[in-house]
């Protein structure tokens, strides 16, 4: 793989987190059932709303810039991405809010249910591309280290790829 197309991964795996978490907040926020004023509804929206900040986030960063600027962006990306993987398995996946969630829901008829588990299937949707993106972030960190053992030199957060040095025999001179 080349630097450009693990640029290229990048950008395709916050592209479809942002897909991933944008559909858990139409479900969420959107789908919910009449009269769903409980606060647990309301905190997982917040959570959701958050998650989704931070998505957006990643997103742009990983679509901004050339590719010689990418291994500048790999630590902001790096560190939002376990940012977001760390809230989600806390703040949507952990026994508390899935707890609550269900307890809501209960017996409270089918539209209730049939909206506890699209909330339910989407949120489980998410660990994919987050998945995707911590592989393509570790391709992009190895694509990095391979141009930086082959005498690439780091200047100014770019990569300088016009530098020659006669004493490195694997570089054109």
């Amino acid at each position: 793989m080349s630097l450009t197309r693990a640029d290229a991964a990048l950008a395709a795996a916050g592209d479809e987190l942002w897909l991933a978490v944008s559909e858990l907040a139409v479900t969420v926020h959107e789908d919910r059932p009449a009269a769903s004023d409980l606060a647990v509804v309301d905190d997982l929206a917040e959570r959701v709303s958050e998650l989704q900040g931070t998505a957006h986030q990643i997103r742009e960063l990983c679509r901004s810039g050339q590719v010689v600027q990418m291994p500048a962006r790999l630590d902001a990306i790096a560190a939002l991405a376990d940012a977001a993987e760390t809230y989600y398995w806390h703040a949507l996946r952990s026994h508390d809010p899935v707890a609550k969630l269900r307890a809501a829901s209960r017996g409270r008829g089918d539209e209730w249910l049939a909206w506890r588990r699209s909330v339910e299937d989407a949120v489980r949707r998410c660990v994919p591309p987050l998945g995707e993106l911590a592989g393509a972030l570790r391709v992009a960190w190895h694509e990095v280290g391979a141009l930086l053992s082959l005498g690439m030199v780091g200047t100014n957060a770019t990569f300088d790829f016009t530098a020659q040095s006669t004493d490195n025999p694997r570089r054109p001179s």
